[in-house]
């Protein structure tokens, strides 16, 4: 509890400080304003954070005459104007809204059952022109939409499977065209039938809930890497080596039911398809990140092949953590190779943010943000922290399920999101851990550090 105290007040202060500095105005008038915020204390401070959008030009020592509109009254010349902000003293002004208050969301079920039923009627579509070997594989894949349906199911779960349908129905789709090459339509329906098996396990009630969490964003992530493979226009060098990583991936994923012990590897190697697959990643970057990130896959389905002698695991095992270290140097080299992000903190701050909700447990999730989310949510308990949304620049509207199966929202601020979402990353793991949307938590790190002296964990850091 006295953690949570101190971290409160830390990050009362710093959100404090950041709301005054977005809302004062450029040039001497807001440097002042911005010392005269520093001398207030924590509270006072917060009550200046949200001025009303079109404050009305009144003096704060004399209030306008009840019978005289506001709107006739010329507004005195030393009265300050709408550009500057509200008066200093809290007690003169609106208070802002409480941070941990709550609303009921709208439903986002049943959007995503609605992309399930046309999803599973492709399926059914595409079960009459696929060879008849898949018909088992597309059998498992309908099942799986169907059981993901249940209310029990994550949002970030079901999202998941409903992204990784989506690629395998268009992968089917390869299979079945008749000019697609015999031998890719062979290596394809190897990669459905695998996949799909391991889709299986991401349903498994037996298996727990965080481990079908990792698995099937792991799943979701490789199968992104189909409509290169299908793409005639691949090199067929690459091609071999998404082949590669994909397949053994979900071999890995499947017989390790996800487990932590074997996750964050492959959870890493799952990333690099950001890399790969963008086309702002030069040519011999993206060669080396694919042959670095399929010898990890290799490797880790050794590790887990039960055929597999201690002496061989072992030795699998050391030469993992040398290709593993290989394989985030290259994300490294192909994240410094793209165009940095240049959006305003609000945005890089719900792109991160999102990031870390769909790759962190909901356990640490939930421990970490403990002194930020409402009291309603803390005490209910948070199932899924679903997705952020920008509201202001400073406020993201953070969706979440409850654990009663409830979908709620409600306004967190940014910079102590952000500072609490950081202990969860470490600096040196935020690419592997994150891929493409770490460039927008690097920059959200660097703006509330520039601009307002907080610093967000290591993520500046690349020793984490």
């Amino acid at each position: 509890m006295a953690r949570t105290a101190r971290r409160h007040v830390f990050h009362m202060v710093n959100a404090s400080l950041l709301t005054a500095a977005l809302t004062l105005p450029t040039g001497p008038i807001g440097v002042a304003a911005a010392s005269q915020a520093d001398d207030e204390s924590p509270t006072e401070v917060l009550a200046l954070k949200s001025p009303s959008p079109t404050p009305t030009p009144t003096s704060t020592d004399t209030p306008a005459p009840t019978d005289a509109p506001t709107t006739d009254t010329p507004a005195p010349t030393d009265t300050p104007t709408s550009s500057t902000p509200p008066p200093s003293t809290p007690s003169e002004t609106s208070p802002p809204a409480d941070p941990t208050d709550s609303e009921p969301a709208s439903e986002p079920t049943a959007e995503q059952n609605k992309e399930i039923e046309d999803l599973t009627k492709s399926l059914k579509e595409e079960q009459g022109e696929v060879p008849e070997e898949l018909t088992p594989a597309v059998e498992k894949l309908t099942a799986t939409l169907q059981a993901v349906q249940d209310p029990e199911t994550s949002l970030q779960d079901r999202q998941g499977v409903i992204e990784s349908a989506n690629n395998l129905i268009s992968t089917l789709a390869v299979i079945s065209d008749d000019s697609t090459p015999r031998e890719l339509q062979e290596q394809l329906t190897v990669l459905v039938e695998q996949v799909t098996a391991t889709l299986e396990v991401g349903h498994d009630l037996s298996v727990p809930p965080e481990d079908r969490s990792r698995l099937l964003l792991a799943v979701k992530r490789t199968t992104s890497a189909l409509d290169m493979i299908c793409a005639p226009e691949t090199p067929e060098e690459l091609r071999e080596q998404l082949i590669s990583i994909v397949e053994d991936g979900n071999y890995v994923l499947e017989k390790s039911q996800g487990a932590q012990d074997i996750g964050p590897q492959v959870m890493w190697a799952s990333t690099s398809m950001d890399w790969v697959l963008d086309s702002d990643t030069p040519q011999e970057t993206r060669d080396r990140l694919a042959n670095e990130t399929r010898h990890v896959n290799r490797l880790l389905r050794k590790m887990s092949d039960p055929r597999t002698s201690p002496e061989d695991r072992a030795e699998a095992r050391e030469e993992m953590k040398e290709r593993t270290a290989r394989m985030k140097d290259e994300q490294e080299e192909a994240a410094s190779a793209q165009d940095q992000p240049d959006d305003p903190l609000g945005k890089a701050a719900e792109v991160c943010t999102n990031a870390v909700f769909e790759s962190v447990s909901e356990d640490a999730l939930t421990e970490e943000l403990e002194d930020l989310v409402p009291t309603r949510w803390d005490s209910e308990g948070v199932k899924d922290f679903w997705k952020a949304e920008e509201e202001q620049n400073d406020l993201l509207d953070v969706l979440a399920q409850l654990q009663n199966d409830e979908h709620t929202h409600a306004p967190f601020e940014v910079a102590p999101l952000i500072t609490d979402l950081a202990e969860l990353v470490p600096g040196n793991e935020l690419l592997a851990t994150l891929g493409k949307p770490a460039l927008h938590c690097r920059q959200a790190a660097v703006y509330l550090d520039e601009e307002f002296g907080i610093t967000a964990g290591t993520w500046l850091t690349k020793a984490g």
